[in-house]
C-alpha cells in the first residue's frame, strides 16, 4: 500500500464532545457505585483514531467552561488532535452520559444528559474553520447526524460548515449515526435526504438502512440514496461482524471484518471504522485498502472499554496489515 502525500492538509471533524462515566463492573446503574470518567463523542472518537494513524486532524466543537470541558481539551492534546477550534461556553455545561452493562449478554446501554449542553444550546462558531477551508488547509471534513439532531443552533452551524467545505472543494463525509433517543425515525430519514446531495462519502449501518430506507441490500441502498440526490464517490454500508460494503457507480465491493476473539464494548467501533477509512484515503490509498484499514480499526475498538481506548497506533495497524503480529494496547 503505497503512500502519497502531496501536501499536509488536515482532516476536520466536528460534533459534540462528551464525558462518559464508565461503570467499574456490570450491573444496573442503580446498583453500581464506582465509575471512571473518560472522553467520548462520535466525532471526537474519529478524530482520535485519525491522529493515532498519523494523519493531521483538527476538531471543532464547543464545551462548557467547566472541569469536564478541560478534561476533553487535555485529552485531545494528549492524542495529538488540534484543539484550536474548540471554544467554551460560560452559560452552559459540557454534556455527559453514562454507560450500563447488563442483561444476559452484558450489552451496552447509554443514558445521555446533553439537552442543556453548550453545543445543544449555543451551537459552535465556524468562522475560523471556514477561513482554514478557504486557505486550502483542510482537505477533508467529517460529521455525523448526531450534531444536526442535538439542537437548532448546532444544526445551523453544521449546515454552514458543510456549505463552506463544499465551496472550498474539500471532501465531505457524513455518517448518519442514528440515535433514536435524540429524534424519531422520520426525522432521521429527512436528515438523510437533506445530507445525501452534499456528501462525497456517506456511511450508513445495515440496521440504519433498514430503518430509514426499508432495505439493507446493497443495490437497493444505492438506488434509494441516488434517488435522494447522492452524487458522491461512494456509500459505505457497515455490516458489523459481516464487514462492510462499498457501493459506487462501478458496483459493489465487500470487505470482511477482522476476527475478534473477545468483544468487550462495541461503542466506538463505527467511529473507528470511519477514522481508518478517512486516514487511508488521506494517505492516498485505494478505496479497497482504506476499507481494510477501516475494518481493522473498528475491530480493535471492541477490545476495550473506552470509546477509543482500543484504537491502534499507526505502527500497530501496519503490524496487522503487513502480517507482522498482533496489536498490544
Amino acid at each position: 500500500m503505497e503512500e502519497h502525500r502531496e501536501r499536509a492538509r488536515r482532516v476536520l471533524t466536528f460534533g459534540e464532545p462528551l464525558v462518559v462515566f464508565v461503570p467499574d463492573r456490570p450491573g444496573k446503574l442503580h446498583q453500581v457505585r464506582g465509575f471512571h470518567a473518560a472522553c467520548a463523542g462520535a466525532e471526537l472518537n474519529t478524530a482520535v483514531g485519525i491522529a493515532r494513524l498519523e494523519v493531521p486532524v483538527a476538531y471543532l466543537a464547543k464545551v462548557g467552561d467547566d472541569p469536564f470541558g478541560e478534561q476533553i481539551r487535555r485529552a485531545l492534546r494528549e492524542e495529538g488532535v488540534e484543539d484550536r477550534l474548540v471554544t467554551a461556553s460560560h452559560r452552559f455545561p459540557t454534556g455527559i452520559y453514562f454507560k450500563q452493562w447488563s442483561g444476559l449478554d452484558g450489552r451496552t446501554e447509554v443514558f445521555y444528559y446533553r439537552n442543556q449542553s453548550a453545543m445543544a444550546q449555543e451551537g459552535f462558531p465556524t468562522e475560523l474553520a471556514e477561513e482554514d477551508l478557504l486557505a486550502g488547509d483542510i482537505g477533508w471534513v467529517h460529521g455525523t447526524g448526531i450534531t444536526w439532531m442535538i439542537g437548532d443552533p448546532a444544526r445551523a452551524a453544521s449546515d454552514a460548515l458543510v456549505e463552506a467545505a463544499v465551496r472550498a472543494g474539500a471532501t465531505f463525509s457524513f455518517d448518519i449515526n442514528v440515535r433514536l433517543k435524540l429524534a424519531p425515525a422520520d426525522a432521521w430519514r429527512a436528515l438523510l435526504a437533506h445530507m445525501a446531495p452534499k456528501s462525497g462519502w456517506l456511511f450508513i449501518g445495515d440496521s440504519e438502512a433498514e430503518l430509514l430506507l426499508g432495505t439493507s441490500r446493497g443495490a437497493d441502498v444505492w438506488t434509494a440514496l441516488r434517488d435522494m440526490g447522492f452524487a458522491g464517490e461512494g456509500v459505505i454500508v457497515k455490516r458489523g461482524a459481516e464487514g462492510a460494503e462499498w457501493l459506487s457507480e462501478e458496483g459493489a465491493l465487500q470487505v470482511p471484518a477482522w476476527p475478534v476473539s473477545n468483544v468487550v464494548d462495541a461503542v466506538g467501533a463505527g467511529d473507528g471504522f470511519n477514522a481508518g477509512f478517512i486516514a487511508g484515503r488521506m494517505k492516498g490509498w485505494s478505496v479497497a485498502d482504506a476499507l481494510r484499514l477501516a475494518a481493522l480499526v473498528g475491530a480493535c475498538a471492541v477490545t476495550a472499554e473506552g470509546d477509543y481506548d482500543g484504537y491502534p497506533t499507526w505502527r500497530e495497524a501496519m503490524s496487522y496489515l503487513e502480517g507482522q503480529g498482533g496489536v498490544e494496547r
